[in-house]
């Protein structure tokens, strides 16, 4: 099965970047962990897909050109993630590695019109991939389809004992679980208000359609309110430039001329950041968390938009057009550690694709995958191809 390999995680022999000219010659004597388990699978490293430079700058500022979307090259295909995701809407491959700190494996899964899934904190080992924000850092698969996804996750997952991150967990099959498992009864719960005031009225439609066809599917559907999360979107941001300038501190200042404005100024921003807002952003984010917890006491998978509008327009560069909604329907979930995944779930009157966002407990990636699995078969959305690919 070949493979894409997003350009944060090492490959033996290969050139890892991290989309900066800081690694631009940096070529790896060993792969990451993700990496060598895949070849010993017998999958084939089929190449490095474009991101940002450390996956944290610009959504449009890249050192190798902007990743163009397969449904239409003029638009913008998420981060920082894109490429993979771009590969796969492409059908380049059928499988791809992608990093996720702040939504950057679900945004582009949303944007592109594929499956991407976040793992449990600790679940996918992050030995030898670049970091951004150790602690908010996840690596998982991207595909086509659940399925796919869960394959790629049972040779991916599993403890890796020179990873200080990584848990400790029993092996699963997770394609065979979800393939023999009915969703029929789980309870769903579906956040309102915040997600919902700013949606592009095609998405909202979209996702309701596919709350139905949950419910079809004998899925206990339920309207739930999630007031932390809107704390949690704001303060997960200052988290994650505290973290990136404590990894990129020396290089803040031995080597500045390297880097990117953009990245430059967030990484100063960072260090600028005081413990008092620092220690204010984690008890908002561990407010969030501790009502997650104890949402997910009664009920089985949250259900949200996969992002508040569908891909923006960008021009050859690769620079936007259109400002991004300024509503955070991902980030505050890679705080909380537990797995997500979007999917498609539709495409609004410009043939763009729209995807629908689960999430799950601790370790409950059978439960997510089997959800998104059960959709996907009473759904095509997930099999159709843009035009370049027919």
């Amino acid at each position: 099965m070949p493979v894409a390999v997003k350009d944060l995680c090492w490959t033996r022999g290969e050139r890892t970047t991290g989309g900066s000219k800081v690694l631009a010659d940096f070529v790896p004597d060993e792969d990451a962990s993700v990496v060598a388990r895949l070849r010993a699978a017998g999958a084939i490293i089929f190449g490095k897909t474009n991101t940002p430079e450390f996956a944290y700058g610009p959504l449009n500022a890249y050192h190798f050109g902007p990743s163009r979307n397969p449904w239409d090259p003029t638009r913008f295909t998420g981060g920082s993630s894109m490429g993979a995701a771009a590969a796969l809407a492409g059908g380049l491959v059928p499988g791809a590695l992608g990093s996720d700190t702040g939504g950057s494996i679900r945004g582009p899964a949303h944007w592109s019109g594929v499956t991407g899934l976040m793992p449990t904190y600790g679940l996918v080992p992050l030995r030898g991939v670049v970091p951004l924000a150790t602690s908010l850092d996840h690596v998982g698969p991207m595909a086509r389809s659940a399925l796919d996804a869960a394959i790629l996750l049972g040779v991916m997952a599993g403890h890796d004992p020179l990873d200080p991150t990584s848990a400790v967990t029993l092996d699963q099959d997770y394609a065979h679980a979800i393939v023999n498992t009915c969703a029929g009864g789980l309870r769903v719960a579906v956040p309102r208000g915040y997600f919902w005031d700013m949606l592009a009225p095609a998405i909202g439609a979209a996702v309701e359609r596919a709350l139905d066809e949950l419910r079809a599917l004998g899925l206990h559907v339920e309207d739930v309110a999630l007031p932390e999360w809107e704390a949690a979107a704001e303060a997960v941001p200052i988290l994650i430039r505290s973290e990136a300038a404590t990894e990129y501190r020396r290089t803040l200042v031995e080597r500045p001329e390297a880097l990117s404005p953009e990245v430059r100024e967030r990484l100063e921003t960072g260090m600028r950041t005081s413990a008092v807002e620092y220690l204010e952003a984690r008890r908002a984010a561990d407010r969030f968390a501790f009502a997650l917890r104890r949402l997910f006491s009664r009920v089985n998978v949250l259900a949200l938009p996969g992002r508040a509008q569908t891909a923006p327009k960008m021009d050859e560069h690769g620079r936007l057009l259109e400002p991004l909604s300024p509503r955070n329907y991902t980030a505050p979930l890679n705080y909380s550690g537990g797995p997500a995944l979007t999917i498609p779930c539709g495409f609004d009157a410009e043939g763009l694709p729209i995807g629908l966002q689960l999430a799950a407990n601790h370790m409950a990636e059978s439960v997510l995958l089997n959800v998104a699995h059960a959709y996907q078969q009473v759904t095509d959305w997930h099999r159709r191809r843009p035009p370049l690919c027919a």
